[in-house]
């Protein structure tokens, strides 16, 4: 090849390179599309993000959809829905939806444990103890509108719009036995301190009027000048009905129930075994009547149904609650709410074996809570059971009891129950027992059993005033004894 086609085909090369050159710096310098840009940007944003934004028009039309659902089974429930932020949007990432649950949790578990040193006057048994040191105008109920106000008790149903439960659609539920039932959905232990900011009513169902309640009422029914909101007397024998007012109606039961928490507890322990008090006792509300046991302390399961019974100790009932329901668990280091549950559950249970159709019973100190109530008819049967129960007669006829506790304490305990005192203006000297109860929503209360010769009667008195409870009973023993 001549040296002429040499150089030509250099030149070419070159050329061919410089035009490769420069196109490739053409394509790196010119601008991207940023449309498509845009597009890929969003779809990567969104396939790698887990949080997104919901405004606030839609949150008001499915709150659902920003804080989850508060459904759960019958013992965890919430009262009421929870509240929408106020803000123009809510972020609802997984973390946020789990804090709202927790929230949810911990407001009801505020409301248990609450601090002892928190006065909160309202709805407890702290007139027991003074019906035994003298009360000024005897005749007014207890019914106190000055309570102090409950923090973070969110739960006035009455008043929120979105709340699925209504009195109206609970009362209209159809069922057979509302005892512990499923349509009474309030949490379990969550106390009432204030009844001006709940909607208990919500909560108690259609009354159960079957066959055999109707044959028992069945009777030729005295006038007799009764004040109780609800009364009935019983031939305790024959188990007859000799006189009623009102006996199916709904009422709360304060403190008559550990007539029940004595029974389930006898079944489930011997008089004679040791029981440490542990922090269950805090559980109960600040202004309860007390045995005033310590945490720490030792006692018997009798000195447990003395304070019960004789001061209305509300501090013993949780302790033998506790120390029962973990025996029915199976589990002695179970926690102590977990233990009370269970216990009021075997309440319900035993409350049912007596007969009983138109009660639940929520705590085993009769303190008013959400969803707790009774009737007369009812507390009837377990007063009747009761009086069968040798233990319970024996101590409930004590007008005071020393306890010495295998701790060492040595304390000494009076009887709340005026007709048992042979100091008080209402003794009666017939009078066996059996229990009285005092709170906000259930007014003065008293189980009375009483004997003369062959005889033997139970009056039931609920919501009646304080010298009120004494009067009426009296007539309804000796009209039963007559």
């Amino acid at each position: 090849m001549s040296k002429k086609n040499v150089m030509g085909l250099i030149l070419f090369g070159f050329l061919v390179m410089g035009g490769l050159f420069t196109a490739v710096h053409y394509m790196t310098n010119i601008e991207p599309n940023t449309e498509i840009e845009q597009i890929q940007k969003n779809i990567a944003k969104n396939d790698n993000s887990s949080n997104y934004t919901v405004d606030s028009e839609t949150l008001e039309s499915d709150p659902q959809i920003a804080l989850g659902s508060n459904q759960g089974n019958e013992q965890k429930d919430t009262i009421s829905p929870a509240k929408v932020p106020e803000s123009d949007s809510v972020k609802i990432d997984d973390a946020i939806i789990n804090d709202q649950k927790a929230s949810d949790t911990d407001n009801t578990n505020e409301t248990i444990n609450k601090d002892q040193g928190e006065k909160l006057v309202g709805a407890g048994d702290n007139l027991e103890a003074s019906d035994t040191n003298g009360i000024s105008n005897p005749g007014e109920t207890v019914n106190d509108p000055q309570i102090t106000e409950t923090p973070d008790l969110d739960i006035n149903l009455a008043d929120n719009g979105d709340s699925q439960v209504t009195s109206s659609n609970i009362k209209d539920l159809n069922t057979e036995d509302t005892l512990g039932s499923s349509v009474l959905t309030a949490p379990d232990l969550e106390l009432i301190y204030n009844c001006n900011e709940v909607n208990y009513q919500a909560y108690i169902p259609k009354t159960i009027y079957d066959s055999k309640i109707e044959t028992m009422l069945d009777i030729d029914n005295p006038t007799l000048s009764i004040k109780a909101e609800a009364a009935i007397l019983f031939d305790a024998k024959t188990k007859e009905v000799l006189f009623y007012k009102n006996p199916i109606d709904a009422v709360f039961p304060a403190s008559t129930v550990k007539l029940l928490t004595c029974l389930v507890t006898l079944e489930w322990c011997n008089e004679t075994e040791e029981v440490t008090i542990g922090e269950e006792i805090n559980m109960i509300a600040s202004d309860s009547s007390e045995a005033n046991i310590k945490v720490g302390q030792v006692l018997t399961i009798r000195n447990l149904l003395e304070g019960m019974l004789l001061p209305s100790g509300n501090d013993a009932a949780y302790a033998a609650a506790a120390y029962v329901g973990r025996k029915s668990l199976n589990n002695i280091n179970a926690k102590k709410e977990d233990a009370i549950i269970e216990f009021t559950r075997l309440m319900n249970v035993k409350a049912k074996s007596l007969g009983v159709k138109n009660s639940v019973f929520k705590t085993p100190d009769g303190y008013d809570a959400l969803g707790q109530y009774t009737t007369a008819y009812d507390m009837g049967l377990i007063g009747l059971a009761a009086m069968e129960n040798q233990v319970i007669l024996e101590i409930s006829q004590k007008s005071r009891s020393r306890n010495v506790f295998p701790s060492g304490e040595d304390i000494t305990w009076e009887n709340t129950n005026s007709l048992i005192n042979s100091g008080k203006a209402k003794y009666y000297s017939k009078a066996t027992g059996l229990k009285t109860g005092t709170s906000t929503m259930a007014g003065r209360c008293l189980i009375a059993s009483a004997k003369d010769n062959n005889k033997e009667v139970l009056c039931v008195i609920l919501n009646s005033s304080s010298s009120g409870r004494y009067d009426d009973a009296i007539e309804l023993l000796k009209y039963g004894l007559r």
